[in-house]
């Protein structure tokens, strides 16, 4: 059974599946679900349309945390030989090196609901950067309303130094493609990283930036 909040989960099948397959019967029950690197966010629960962010199917002997609104009980849906569509976890968009980052065990999410830079959405060029002081700790193109961003916490393991702890103060930029630039942009209120934090934000320009 699954309890509120996280809940690490490993999928049983061979055959990768949509996160809606997979959830269908249990999907009111779930806020997001993140994987390696990349997260789901359940938009029906806020009047929205479905599954958003970069997690779209989950694959086989793949773990992942299903963050849960409630207590309550589960078994993936099965595969019935032959209805199998096929699916395959969509690939991530690389980040160019400036603003690459290690992934390790610890990890949060923010789901950028909307961006603004100059009082104009982001374009599919733009990047989101997130930043602990002076160091990427995570990024992502811009692809629309949701996008998911990771941010990478310190694990001792990878030896990411000045990477995430609990409670620190995180920052977010944006690479602005068509102006070449830098932009720092803020969300509404000042972000404090949690590993397996799950947070639904806006980002804007700060005013004066020009």
């Amino acid at each position: 059974g699954m309890h509120y909040g996280n809940n690490l989960i490993s999928y049983p099948f061979q055959t990768a599946q949509s996160l809606s397959d997979a959830l269908d019967d249990v999907a009111a029950n779930v806020y997001a679900i993140a994987g390696e690197g990349v997260a789901a966010l359940n938009t029906d629960l806020s009047g929205g349309n479905g599954w958003a962010g970069s997690l779209t199917a989950f694959e086989g002997g793949e773990g992942y945390w299903l963050v849960a609104t409630d207590d309550f009980s589960f078994t993936f849906n099965g595969i019935e030989e032959g209805l199998t569509r096929m699916v395959t976890q969509a690939k991530i968009r690389a980040v160019p090196n400036s603003f690459s980052f290690t992934q390790s065990s610890k990890q949060a999410f923010y789901f950028v609901q909307s961006a603004t830079v100059q009082s104009k959405p982001l374009e599919n060029d733009d990047i989101i950067i997130i930043y602990n002081d002076d160091i990427v700790v995570g990024a992502r193109y811009w692809n629309g309303a949701y996008t998911d961003v990771p941010a990478i916490g310190f694990d001792e393991y990878v030896a990411n130094e000045g990477y995430c702890k609990d409670g620190d103060q995180i920052n977010f930029k944006v690479w602005d493609a068509s102006l070449n630039k830098l932009i720092t942009v803020e969300a509404e209120s000042e972000i404090f990283w949690n590993n397996l934090g799950i947070s639904v934000i806006n980002l804007t320009e700060l005013p004066g930036e020009y």
